[in-house]
C-alpha cells in the first residue's frame, strides 16, 4: 500500500521572513526511508536560518524563485529548477531574490564525510538533462542521475512534468523505497491496492516492489519532484509491451 501524507500533515516551523516543512522522510512517512526532503520558502530579501545537512548525499532543487546559498565560506547565484548537489557539506544558508525563493533540500541517510572531502557543485537549469517521453508528452528534468556527474550513491532524483491526459506504464523497482513530492496540479497515483489523488504540497511513497503509476487524469500539468532511495537494482515493466522510454528535448 503507498504511503500519502497531506501538506496539512506535515510538520511546519517558520520564522522572519522563512518558512521550513517537512516534505518526506522515516519519521514523516512512518517507513525506513532511507532519506529526508524538506521545502524551503524564503522571502524577497529575506535569509533562512543555517539548514544542517549532516549527511554524505545532499541537494537543493530550486522549485521557484531565486536567489543565492552559502556554503562553507563560498556563494552559489541560484536560478528557477538549478540544482546544488552537497556532499558531505555540514551546512547551507539560503537568500531569498528579489521574487523570493522556494527551494527542496533532500539528503540520504547516514552521517560524516563522504570520501572524506565536502563538495559543492552547482548545476543551471540548461546544463542539466532535459528529456522528453516517446511514449506521451511527459517532460522530464534530471536531477541527481548517473547522467549528473556528481557520483551519487544514495539518491536519485528527477522532476517531471505530466500534461493533460499523460499516463505512465505500470511498473516496479526492485530494492527501492520511491518517494514523490507533489510540486503543482494534481494526479492520479494508482497501484494494485488503490488509486490515492496527489495534489500540491502533497507526499507519497511507493515501496520495494510495489507496482504503480501515475495519470493525469486533469486539464492542468501535474508536477513532482521523485526520488529512488537507494537507486533501483532493476526496474520491471509489468504490461507486456508497454513501458516508458525517454529522448533529449529538442
Amino acid at each position: 500500500m503507498p504511503v500519502i501524507r497531506d501538506i496539512d500533515d506535515l510538520p511546519a516551523r517558520h520564522g522572519t521572513g522563512w518558512s521550513e516543512r517537512a516534505w518526506a522522510g522515516p519519521a514523516v512517512l512512518g517507513a525506513a526511508v532511507p532519506m529526508e526532503a524538506s521545502r524551503w520558502v524564503i522571502n524577497p530579501g529575506a535569509a533562512s536560518p543555517a539548514v544542517v545537512l549532516g549527511a554524505p548525499e545532499a541537494m537543493l532543487y530550486v522549485a521557484a524563485g531565486a536567489g543565492t546559498a552559502d556554503v562553507s565560506g563560498e556563494r552559489f547565484a541560484l536560478g528557477p529548477e538549478s540544482v546544488l548537489w552537497l556532499a558531505a557539506c555540514p551546512e547551507v544558508v539560503l537568500h531569498g531574490g528579489p521574487d523570493g525563493l522556494d527551494a527542496l533540500i533532500a539528503r540520504g541517510s547516514g552521517h560524516g564525510v563522504a570520501g572524506g572531502q565536502a563538495l559543492a557543485k552547482l548545476f543551471a537549469a540548461a546544463e542539466l538533462p532535459h528529456l522528453v517521453s516517446t511514449r506521451d508528452t511527459r517532460d522530464r528534468l534530471d536531477l541527481i542521475t548517473e547522467s549528473v556527474p556528481v557520483g551519487a550513491r544514495q539518491i536519485r532524483a528527477d522532476r517531471i512534468i505530466y500534461h493533460p491526459g499523460d499516463t505512465a506504464a505500470a511498473h516496479f523497482h526492485a530494492d527501492c523505497h520511491h518517494v514523490f513530492c507533489v510540486l503543482a496540479g494534481a494526479g492520479l497515483l494508482c497501484t494494485d491496492q488503490e488509486v490515492s489523488r496527489l495534489t500540491a504540497g502533497m507526499s507519497a511513497l511507493v515501496g520495494p516492489g510495489e507496482v504503480h503509476w501515475f495519470v493525469n487524469d486533469t486539464d492542468a500539468n501535474f508536477s513532482f519532484v521523485e526520488f529512488w532511495a537507494p537507486p533501483p537494482t532493476d526496474t520491471v515493466w509489468t504490461v507486456a509491451g508497454d513501458r516508458c522510454t525517454w529522448a533529449p528535448a529538442s
